[in-house]
């Protein structure tokens, strides 16, 4: 294997772009091709010829995969089983990032998760992100199956800090957003929550109990006078809690809670879809911006995969090119943007210390498939257009408090 290049030590992007020459993007497409990448282009010498002169989006050079680095590996080789303790060797492991990605089950995805949460906690993180398609299926989102997506949520919750528990002791509460939405999770995880040692159900909004207008509707049913005294708030007592669920009018809540009542024990987000909440932010009745600038850019992804899916269309058969990947970070291991192969493997072929933008992370998959359109072309400001990123995807330096987000 090739030694790594030095990474970037500014977490602004700084350095001078890297020039991508032919035979750069020639080992780009050889790196991906073990199994033949999605899509029946693959790596043609007409595609290759529109690449060779192509210059990166980001303002210093990416790393990308070689054919010695991007060895066909599952996603458990290397690292130990699921039955053993997250230990200092499998972070060292762990931190030069996967050449090839293909967990098994979302058992694996959790307990993926789960070392990332624990090497997090390790180095003091207090704010932290899991996000990772909840859903099986091509839409994996909450519009897609809200109950469902709310559901499982709450099960990966329950997987991944009860072992968190078995592992260091530390207790968890699962905060949802309101009483309502904990008393139809208690009720339909009620043996879960038995049985899982170590985690609890609790509220944002410190709401369990039924409001008092809800007190004639017992009494029709046939409730009687008898209140629910075992669910009265009791006040927020665990050494991490988990948020679920949130939408991005409750994220003031969630703020609130990390500033008053977590006293510095960690928080973590788990699909929650933070990238979704940012852009609900500004628009009317919604939180101002700000609340990225000073809260969200706080929030470390820790594990995050965010698939995505495209098309393309060229002047040769078959004139549509189907093709998917994701943006992919285990930390501490750098970003990365994984091509996505036949096989169902995800296959990096870019990776950097800095968060890829979509519209970044989309260009290397063109780049390591050899579809992208020449840098000035007036193709290549056609398809991509004069904005390539959204607003709290842009260096706003002054703004942020942090750029934890991105790193």
């Amino acid at each position: 294997r090739e030694p790594a290049p030095q990474r970037c030590k500014s977490p602004r992007r700084l350095l001078k772009d890297a020039p991508r020459t032919g035979a750069r993007m020639q080992a780009a497409c050889a790196a991906t091709r073990p199994g033949a990448l999605v899509g029946a282009a693959g790596c043609s010498a007409a595609s290759r010829g529109t690449t060779a002169a192509s210059a990166s989006h980001r303002s210093h050079p990416l790393r990308r995969a070689s054919p010695a680095t991007a060895r066909p590996t599952r996603a458990g080789a290397g690292f130990e089983s699921a039955s053993i303790t997250t230990s200092q060797p499998a972070r060292e492991t762990r931190k030069d990032g996967r050449p090839v990605y293909s967990p098994d089950s979302y058992q694996d995805i959790c307990f993926h998760a789960y070392q990332c949460v624990m090497d997090g906690m390790r180095d003091g993180l207090d704010l932290m992100e899991i996000e990772f398609p909840a859903v099986p299926g091509e839409d994996a989102s909450y519009k897609a199956a809200s109950d469902v997506y709310i559901d499982l949520n709450i099960q990966y919750a329950l997987t991944v800090f009860s072992k968190i528990y078995k592992e260091t002791g530390k207790t968890c509460e699962i905060l949802v957003p309101d009483g309502p939405e904990y008393r139809r999770a208690k009720k339909v995880f009620a043996n879960a929550l038995e049985l899982s040692d170590g985690c609890t159900l609790n509220t944002l909004d410190e709401q369990k109990t039924e409001p008092v207008t809800s007190f004639f509707g017992n009494l029709l049913k046939g409730g009687g006078l008898r209140t629910e005294e075992d669910d009265a708030f009791s006040g927020f007592d665990a050494d991490v809690y988990v948020i679920v669920n949130v939408s991005c009018i409750e994220l003031p809540s969630a703020e609130r809670f990390v500033e008053e009542k977590a006293k510095g024990k960690p928080v973590v987000f788990l699909n929650c879809e933070l990238d979704t909440l940012r852009a609900d932010l500004g628009l009317f009745s919604f939180p101002d911006k700000f609340m990225h600038y000073r809260f969200l850019s706080r929030v470390k992804p820790v594990y995050y995969l965010r698939t995505r899916a495209y098309s393309r269309t060229i002047n040769v058969s078959p004139f549509v090119v189907n093709y998917s990947g994701a943006v992919f970070r285990e930390y501490p291991a750098p970003w990365q943007v994984m091509v996505k192969q036949n096989t169902g493997e995800l296959v990096c072929v870019a990776e950097d210390d800095d968060r890829f933008t979509l519209g970044e992370a989309k260009e290397e998959m063109l780049i390591a498939l050899g579809l992208a359109d020449l840098d000035g072309s007036p193709m290549k400001f056609l398809r991509a257009g004069y904005k390539t990123c959204t607003w709290w995807e842009e260096d706003n330096i002054t703004d942020e408090e942090s750029d934890f987000w991105r790193t």
